[in-house]
């Protein structure tokens, strides 16, 4: 029907598609997703990809709260995370809900927005990443299967 569908069956997983054809700059990031699964598993956008130097990636889970995470590869198909802020807000849609989640990685700064508005600002530039690919992302943590169905994704100018 038109949707991508992400669907992990087996806990702690986590499936990333990137964009891989440009880097950005400065970049908007936008998607509508339903994310139908027990709870807590999340859906995420991710920004400044670099497969050396890591990336950013904002996520909201279906319990209410959202992070942004640092990201580097440690070797082949092992991350390392390192987290930037973790919140909560009444705005993400619970499991099976629609939703609409956004981030503008731009001069050092994140910013997120659920349902198109702005959540908040977050300083990033100690993290010196300046510019990558963009993608999505999507998340189990114990609770399976997850079905991650994302409507559209949207690349824009901040």
């Amino acid at each position: 029907n038109s949707r991508l569908l992400l669907q992990m069956d087996a806990p702690y997983t986590w499936i990333y598609a990137l964009y891989g054809t440009q880097d950005y700059d400065s970049v908007r990031v936008d998607t509508k997703f339903v994310n139908s699964a027990m709870s807590p598993a999340s859906i995420g956008l991710i920004c400044n990809y670099s497969e050396t130097d890591g990336w950013f990636e904002y996520n909201v889970s279906t319990d209410g709260t959202y992070n942004v995470l640092y990201g580097k590869w440690l070797s082949n198909g092992i991350a390392d995370y390192l987290p930037v802020l973790n919140g909560s807000s009444n705005a993400i849609p619970q499991s099976g809900m629609e939703g609409q989640i956004g981030m503008t990685c731009f001069d050092g700064t994140l910013a997120l927005y659920i349902n198109e508005t702005l959540l908040r600002n977050v300083d990033v530039s100690r993290y010196d990443l300046s510019e990558g690919k963009v993608g999505i992302t999507a998340a189990s943590f114990e609770n399976t299967p997850v079905i991650a169905s994302f409507d559209w994704v949207t690349v824009s100018e901040p």
